[in-house]
């Protein structure tokens, strides 16, 4: 009894620290204020953190929780999936996870179908985070915006802002190479992969192409359920535009993984670059 009692007073403390204890803000932004039928809207779901307080990334790495947003729309409205803003590396002497400080807006498109009633309309979400300091607190908030249908497109006040948000996700890379291959053995349940990246075919930069070398490069994985790509980098190769590094990849079951996803960054003469690949 004493046990169970206990359970209960952890679960109604987590409770209320759900509800009341969050450290961290959050709202809903709309890209319009009114579309049309067969638009596309999208939503920003602003979190704004206290002073020292950050939120998780997709992988939130080696501790954390990803973000969730349920979204409850009205009939005629579908949502994406998230749109996720390049995270900061958290990295404690123990542990490293990528997630936000200050502030972040996660991106959802929402699509309005070619039938849905001129009119007004109420958008909500549930939204669910874990926060973290020197503790980490599970917290949640439902947002909601009002957008109208009717027949034209009129941007929101917010749409700049959302628009700025949009500009930190990274894309795929329409241009340059990406190749991984393993460097060694299995050593147990862990094998070091190389990871490449060239602007040009085989890494082969054209002797008339002045570039500036690659000072800095990382590589930011997706989550699996089968495998960890750990947050460790070490830089092997760095030439203008050219770069290879080593992580370490762990697994978890299965066989050793054939395809890996993710964000790859590189810092060239101060100049940033982001890019998602496959």
């Amino acid at each position: 009894m004493i046990v169970r009692n206990l359970f209960l007073l952890a679960s109604l403390m987590i409770s209320l620290a759900t509800v009341h204890a969050a450290h961290t803000e959050a709202q809903l932004f709309l890209s319009a204020e009114v579309a049309r039928p067969g638009d596309t809207v999208w939503a920003g779901v602003q979190l704004k953190m206290e002073p020292g307080w950050h939120t998780y990334w997709k992988n939130p790495g080696a501790a954390g929780q990803a973000t969730e947003i349920k979204w409850q729309l009205p009939p005629g409205i579908r949502a994406g999936d998230i749109a996720w803003p390049l995270p900061e590396k958290f990295p404690p002497a123990d542990i490293t996870t990528y997630g936000y400080e200050n502030e972040v807006v996660l991106l959802v498109p929402l699509t309005l179908e070619t039938n849905v009633p001129a009119g007004p309309l109420n958008l909500s979400a549930k939204v669910s985070w874990l926060e973290c300091n020197e503790s980490c607190i599970p917290a949640s908030a439902v947002v909601e915006a009002a957008l109208k249908v009717g027949s034209e497109t009129n941007k929101s006040a917010d749409a700049a802002m959302i628009e700025s948000w949009r500009s930190k996700v990274p894309e795929f890379a329409t241009n340059g190479y990406a190749s991984s291959w393993w460097d060694k053995s299995a050593s147990g349940d862990t094998r070091p992969l190389i990871i490449e990246w060239s602007e040009f075919p085989n890494g082969q930069i054209p002797v008339s192409e002045e570039r500036l070398p690659t000072d800095q490069a990382d590589f930011y994985p997706d989550a699996s359920d089968q495998f960890e790509i750990q947050a460790a980098t070490e830089n092997i190769l760095s030439d203008p535009l050219n770069f290879r590094i080593r992580k370490l990849v762990k697994k978890f079951s299965g066989d050793w993984p054939k395809e890996i996803s993710g964000v790859i960054f590189m810092k060239s003469g101060g100049a940033w670059s982001t890019f998602a690949i496959k």
